[in-house]
């Protein structure tokens, strides 16, 4: 939960005495207004906020309010020449989709036609999730209610500002398509090319220089909405080049072929319990990957072939390909990459606090906030027959660089799988990592729900957690 200091005691003391304190909440945050200067990229939150009276809205303005995060959030806004309220302020469509709106499945049928305009490029799958319809047809997922909120300028980590602005004018990509004189940060801050957005996405690795996610569950469901099964495992990753926060940066001694190393351990349930791999990314662009796991039920190590990270990851609809939306290298799946376009659409928002769930309209509902948000449109066709994908088709968002929306096609052009995140976001040193991030498997109708428990930027994280061995005597 994103409880700071004075506001985080603040809303649990506003919880506890009750409407009363609300209207002193709302007459404290104006009154701070009247004796501060914000952006006003913040002051519209926060006038918004104030005017709901809702303790949760007004927690999260008082949060994007903090020095430190005023601070960072120009820092960017100078650095890139724009803001996402500014941008957002541009675009008039679907006038009726504005903050303080919640759309569900009951009330849907109002506001069908302006959302789809608001989900250009094939993305108005997203309605046909509230409307049972089109590629949802016969197809019972988890509910869905949207609570939209006013846009947010939103950035990245502060490490990543200072390595781009360092490194960023050596990066190129040659003839081949590969990238070069990277050495840290986001290698095309301006970029010009679908080719350069995905260098960018696969370069923010998971927006740290380690990621720790334990465990991290799995919640499978059928065609109806029914859980099937929860899956539990321990996620560890750890990034060897480009390091923009820990100790040794900007590489790591001892490790100079090495760019990402990526591994889990399964916990849960017993007849997946004690597998484990292993996944070695290497800095060559065209060295294929390490990829070693452990098989319990055969109590081997197997060394598995590159094309193993297109199997699934554990019993989900994500294979290795999908982690993090992308973990893929551009040099050894040759493709053509197209940018669609940029454009305003809405995306899930950075949510404060962990995906809402209870049960209503049938079935497990999510409960999340949206906004408007700038985005890159980028397409990537597979060349290769034989690759798990024939085509992705991205939103990329134009501040954080990082991935909001995805649509994968199979080699037929069916759309195949859906992907939508839910950011969770520190306004304070520009940390992103996830909540709930939801794949759907629209051809064998099956969904995979993940649920985060991450922590990021451990200092001294053991080697440990990247040896086959050690996972295997863990596990054990």
């Amino acid at each position: 939960m994103m409880h700071r200091r004075m506001e985080g005691t603040f809303f649990c003391f506003l919880s506890a005495i009750g409407a009363g304190v609300i209207v002193m909440t709302t007459a404290l945050l104006y009154a701070q207004d009247k004796g501060n200067k914000y952006p006003p990229w913040i002051q519209h939150w926060r006038n918004w906020a104030a005017q709901t009276k809702d303790p949760y809205f007004i927690e999260w303005a008082e949060t994007l309010s903090t020095p430190e995060a005023i601070k960072l959030g120009k820092e960017w806004e100078e650095f890139l020449g724009y803001n996402a309220v500014d941008l957002v302020a541009r675009d008039q469509k679907a006038p009726h989709i504005k903050p303080g709106l919640i759309i569900t499945p009951e009330n849907i049928s109002q506001y069908e036609k302006e959302l789809r305009e608001l989900f250009p490029f094939g993305f108005d799958w997203e309605v046909d999730r509230l409307t049972g319809s089109g590629i949802y047809s016969n197809y019972h997922v988890s509910p869905l209610e949207m609570v939209i909120v006013p846009t947010t300028h939103a950035w990245n980590d502060r490490g990543f500002l200072e390595a781009t602005k360092k490194y960023s004018s050596s990066c190129s990509i040659n003839q081949l398509g590969q990238l070069e004189g990277w050495v840290a940060g986001i290698p095309f801050p301006f970029p010009a090319t679908a080719q350069e957005i995905v260098h960018n996405y696969d370069r923010l690795t998971v927006m740290a220089d380690n990621l720790n996610s334990m465990p991290m569950s799995i919640g499978l469901y059928d065609k109806n909405g029914r859980r099937e099964r929860v899956e539990k495992i321990e996620l560890h990753w750890q990034n060897y080049a480009g390091r923009i926060k820990l100790d040794p940066f900007p590489n790591y001694p001892g490790f100079e072929d090495v760019l990402e190393k990526g591994s889990i351990l399964a916990l849960y349930p017993y007849d997946l319990k004690g597998y484990a791999a292993v996944r070695t990314r290497y800095k060559d662009p065209v060295a294929e990957d390490s990829f070693i796991a452990y098989i319990p039920s055969l109590r081997r190590i197997r060394r598995l072939a590159g094309s193993n990270t297109q199997d699934p990851l554990v019993s989900s609809d994500l294979s290795w390909e999908d982690w993090k939306g992308y973990w893929s290298k551009l040099s050894v799946h040759p493709a053509d990459y197209q940018l669609l376009g940029e454009a305003i659409v809405l995306c899930p928002s950075f949510n404060p606090r962990p995906i809402k769930y209870q049960s209503k309209y049938g079935g497990w509902c999510q409960t999340y906030w949206w906004e408007r948000r700038p985005v890159w449109v980028v397409k990537i066709t597979y060349r290769e027959k034989d690759y798990l994908y024939g085509a992705r088709v991205w939103y990329v968002d134009r501040e954080t660089f990082a991935l909001q929306q995805e649509i994968f096609y199979d080699q037929k052009g069916r759309i195949w799988k859906l992907w939508d995140w839910c950011w969770r976001w520190n306004p304070a040193n520009g940390e992103l990592n996830y909540w709930n991030p939801y794949m759907v498997d629209i051809i064998n109708k099956h969904t995979s729900i993940l649920d985060h428990h991450i922590m990021l930027n451990m200092p001294n994280l053991p080697e440990d957690l990247f040896n086959i061995r050690y996972l295997m005597e863990k596990g054990h």
